[in-house]
């Protein structure tokens, strides 16, 4: 199993925003599926270099969209 890792880079979004629609995107392009599980918090935090606080506010607006 590989985890998705977001690529934010090109992003012009708030961090937390960009996070979002890469969640929303591996979704519609089949990376992501129901039941798969997503980073812990403070790994795609270090892994991104952001806050945890930045990524539990994407999770939760990600969470919102579904």
């Amino acid at each position: 199993m590989t985890m998705w890792v977001p690529d934010i880079t090109q992003s012009n979004q708030p961090t937390y925003l960009a996070i979002v629609e890469a969640i929303g995107d591996a979704i519609r392009l089949g990376q992501l599926r129901p039941g798969d599980p997503l980073p812990t918090h403070r790994l795609l935090a270090d892994l991104l270099g952001v806050n945890v606080s930045t990524i539990t506010r994407a999770y939760r607006e990600a969470a919102k969209r579904r």
